[in-house]
């Protein structure tokens, strides 16, 4: 039972492309769905937690829920255009080069040449492990199009300061998850007054699906930390891209040709190995 909470958090944030794209809906109501779930949970462990506030945590995690609504509704975009099993790597790739980037020279977690070589030698290897994972055979266009790589690249941008500021101003514990879910929703609402589209009620309800499995992958990865330390957790978490990419093949039926799944193979051995090396000299 303990083992399997472990990879929760994996299951979570790996499930929680294919759950949104097997709905559908418009990027709008996927986030909106995702936001409300993420407030009710948050709420929910508020009346049964005895957790502290201070302004400082409440304002840092606030900002945190915004960078996380802009960046998941670029991935959300993104999705509309492409398989989860195309974009999901790309977008876990670029989140683990931007978070490592920035976790080393800003956060100053690096410590030494060897280190900061080491990890940006991994960081090479994830590209590579990126371009095995999201290269499609027999088509005109066999890499990404490039705005939806560009878009990829602002959501990776945006879910990394999500990441990150937290870390950087020190905040730490569950006192971060309400203010978040609450910066998450006002992020959500924003971006749904600046579309000024109407919104199917059904998809934000079928919806709050997503947002439950962001929310159990969120919850877990606190309790994992605390159990394994965050080097450890967050490296089982990124089991995540075997998920999705697994996951758009069955259930989303995206299929592959042989050569394709023997790319996908290689490329999460890859990315997976890179993660296993990030993680112990972190």
């Amino acid at each position: 039972m303990m083992s399997f909470v472990y990879i929760l958090p994996a299951l979570g944030w790996g499930l929680m492309p294919v759950i949104s794209k097997k709905i559908g809906g418009k990027p709008q109501e996927q986030l909106l769905g995702t936001t409300l779930a993420a407030l009710l949970v948050a709420i929910c462990i508020n009346i049964f937690g005895s957790i502290h506030y201070n302004l400082k945590g409440v304002v840092v995690s606030f900002i945190s829920g915004l960078f996380w609504a802009t960046g998941q509704f670029l991935q959300f975009k993104a999705l509309e255009k492409e398989e989860v099993s195309r974009v999901m790597p790309f977008s876990n790739g670029t989140q683990l080069i931007f978070t490592t980037l920035a976790s080393g020279i800003v956060l100053q977690e690096w410590i030494g040449i060897k280190q900061a070589s080491i990890s940006v030698l991994m960081l090479l290897i994830v590209i590579l492990s990126i371009q095995l994972l999201t290269h499609k055979e027999n088509m005109e266009t066999k890499n990404l199009e490039g705005t939806t790589m560009l878009m990829v690249i602002k959501s990776s941008l945006c879910l990394m300061g999500y990441a990150t500021i937290t870390s950087f101003f020190h905040i730490s514990g569950m006192a971060i998850f309400l203010p978040q879910a609450m910066g998450m929703c006002l992020g959500a609402l924003v971006i749904l007054s600046l579309k000024k589209e109407s919104l199917s009620k059904e998809r934000v309800a079928y919806n709050l699906l997503t947002g439950c499995s962001w929310s159990i992958a969120n919850l877990s990865l606190f309790y994992t930390a605390s159990e394994l330390g965050m080097g450890l957790s967050y490296t089982i978490s990124q089991l995540c891209i075997f998920v999705s990419v697994i996951g758009g093949m069955f259930f989303l039926k995206e299929k592959k040709s042989t050569m394709e799944i023997r790319r996908i193979g290689f490329g999460v051995v890859l990315f997976f190995s890179a993660i296993l090396v990030l993680s112990y000299f972190k």
